[in-house]
């Protein structure tokens, strides 16, 4: 470890109190012990989650919540952008055994003869990790929509609202998340001038439901001509949000907020652990998240 990490990470330490390195990386593991969840192989839905050897096990708490106080069964697909071990895989199924774990290498073959005629997108996808969510989610999620969920978000009760949207799908549906800030890679007035899109404002798609039935490649790749797009680290979410500006957009209530301070409300029923708080995902989330799974009523999982 280089000295600036080892710096970092204490300061890191004494913001999340003497046990936090447990925190961080022991209980974490608790989420193995988890029995198997059973989920369909096919439905309307598909649960997509792009992960890492580094993300991995909260990727399971994220999908263990979601599934657990859903009470729903949809086909999940787990996307490794390459990292994850056999071991990582073989742990995951155990939790997951219907759950579909692909890396790039299997999804390479269905994907690239349909990006053979847009090389831009193939210039982003090799560019990015997060660039895969956009690009491939709509080819290999083998349903009309997708609910897509990034690693550090917790459920801690049932999430009636997004309920009431999976049970009543309709064309053209985009529900996520609005974000605390502008998280785009321009203002709204320069995407606005440039590519003629009346944007929304604030879009996070750390949770998102979105129709991607016959989805647009040919838009991004009109978008994605400049590599000052490519390689911005909002390039990803500001696509989907131009994507959304052409659909049926809808924000979850102020009970899946994203808040960049401590603390979890009586009535809230998500919390994004976006970068900045990401720590508290440990020391917050997770011993939160255990305690209402602990007090939830058990529902059949195999």
């Amino acid at each position: 470890m280089k000295l600036r990490d080892f710096v970092r990470f204490g300061k890191r330490w004494m913001r999340g109190g003497i046990l936090f390195p447990a925190k961080r990386y022991l209980f974490p593991r608790a989420v193995l012990k988890t029995p198997p969840i059973r989920t369909e192989e096919r439905g309307e839905v598909t649960v997509c989650v792009l992960t890492s050897a580094t993300d991995w096990l909260c990727c399971l708490w994220t999908l263990v919540s979601y599934y657990r106080f859903s009470g729903r069964r949809d086909p999940l697909l787990i996307y490794s952008d390459g990292s994850l071990s056999q071991r990582m895989v073989a742990a995951i199924k155990r939790v997951f055994p219907a759950a579909r774990v692909l890396d790039e290498i299997t999804v390479n073959a269905r994907v690239s003869p349909i990006l053979s005629t847009y090389p831009n997108c193939r210039r982003f996808r090799n560019m990015q990790p997060c660039a895969h969510r956009i690009i491939d989610f709509p080819i290999i999620c083998g349903s009309p929509f997708i609910l897509m969920l990034d690693s550090d978000v917790l459920f801690f009760r049932r999430p009636d609202e997004l309920l009431g949207y999976l049970e009543h799908l309709s064309p053209g549906t985009f529900v996520c998340q609005e974000d605390c800030q502008h998280a785009y890679f321009a203002s709204l007035e320069s995407i606005q001038k440039k590519y003629g899109l009346h944007m929304p404002s604030r879009v996070n798609v750390g949770m998102t439901l979105a129709d991607v039935r016959d989805f647009d490649h040919s838009a991004l790749e009109q978008w994605l001509i400049e590599d000052r797009v490519m390689t911005h680290p909002w390039a990803e979410q500001t696509l989907w949000a131009m994507y959304a500006s052409r659909r049926n957009l809808r924000f979850l209530s102020s009970a899946y907020p994203i808040a960049l301070s401590c603390g979890i409300g009586a009535s809230q029923v998500v919390k994004h652990y976006v970068k900045p708080i990401r720590d508290l995902l440990y020391t917050e989330g997770l011993p939160h998240l255990k305690h209402c799974l602990g007090a939830a009523p058990k529902t059949e999982s195999t």
